[in-house]
């Protein structure tokens, strides 16, 4: 990742803490509470939308809902927005099936997060968007990085996840009919059931690259000083010495401690947003559309199995 989108990612330990606080200062938990109990009007909004019938819930649910959110939660103007689910569309679902290279989009990125501080520094004050800008001095190039790598953490780096996040959850309920039972009877363990579908689907592959500044001894291995060590959260999530009976989707279980967002400092700062859309978009859906199914065999639907993520290309089924 080039300078300055990596600048928070690669930041040494006190700087990456300055900044993370940044973040949870608008992300109290007082403030955060006001977004998860305004998501499911997000929610209602896209589902609304769906006339039911056959429907691709990637393109038409999934992939819109983050930009939307993002657009309420941060204050994005109107154009911001409709370029973010630009950019979106063209990554995740590109017309042609062939997604481009995240390298490639790099640029495309750069002018999203500049147009976005240049609305946050003209437009209205009261927002999460115009706070952050503000509380950094344009004139200093290290201020103005830790900025651009901020806006990048925000704007893209959970969207994917959210994305297969839920069209794989959809699937997975689908194909395990007893689960979708288990998740339906109990409104109040919603959330810990989207643990178990966190651990069970792992959206993200891999956290992002780590660098040994010295030589490291991790069991029988040892990781050279300079060496780039990639650690697999979807293999920890299905690591048999942890969990019992790893690849079995269960509900049940009354607690599924995971690292699918991460872990310790490194941690999804919005877990708890990423949690409740999740949970509101499947009791929503399943709500109104109970009899739901897939418009196409299991074994025909093909994932978008990035080196990094993976989830459903497309996910048709047939509202009902």
């Amino acid at each position: 990742m080039p300078t300055p989108l990596n600048t928070l990612q690669n930041a040494n330990a006190a700087d990456h803490l300055r900044v993370r606080r940044t973040i949870t200062a608008e992300f109290s938990p007082r403030r955060l509470a006001q977004w998860t109990q305004c998501a499911p009007e997000f929610v209602d909004n896209l589902i609304a939308s769906l006339s039911g019938g056959e429907v691709d819930l990637v393109t038409e649910f999934a992939v819109p809902l983050p930009a939307a959110i993002l657009g309420q939660l941060l204050g994005l103007g109107d154009s911001e927005r409709e370029t973010l689910l630009g950019w979106a569309n063209s990554t995740l679902v590109p017309a042609d099936g062939e997604a481009p290279r995240a390298r490639d989009t790099l640029a495309t990125m750069r002018a999203i997060i500049e147009a976005t501080i240049d609305h946050a520094r003209s437009g209205p004050t009261d927002t999460v968007l115009a706070r952050l800008v503000a509380g950094y001095d344009e004139s200093s190039a290290q201020q103005r990085d830790e900025l651009v790598a901020l806006l990048f953490y925000m704007l893209f780096v959970w969207y994917e996840v959210l994305v297969d996040l839920i069209s794989g959850a959809v699937l997975a309920l689908l194909c395990h009919p007893e689960e979708l039972r288990v998740f339906r009877a109990d409104a109040q363990r919603q959330l810990a059931a989207v643990d178990e579908l966190l651990r069970y689907l792992s959206p993200q592959v891999l956290a992002g690259p780590r660098f040994a500044t010295v030589d490291v001894q991790i069991g029988d291995h040892t990781i050279r000083a300079g060496q780039t060590v990639l650690f697999c959260l979807a293999s920890a999530n299905h690591d048999p010495d942890h969990y019992d009976d790893p690849e079995r989707l269960d509900l049940a279980k009354p607690r599924s401690p995971h690292t699918a967002l991460g872990y310790g400092i490194h941690a999804c700062l919005g877990t708890a947003l990423v949690r409740t859309v999740a949970a509101t978009t499947l009791d929503r859906l399943f709500t109104r559309w109970p009899d739901t199914m897939l418009a196409v065999p299991e074994d025909e639907i093909r994932w978008r199995s990035g080196f990094r993520h993976r989830g459903p290309h497309a996910l048709r089924l047939v509202l009902a």
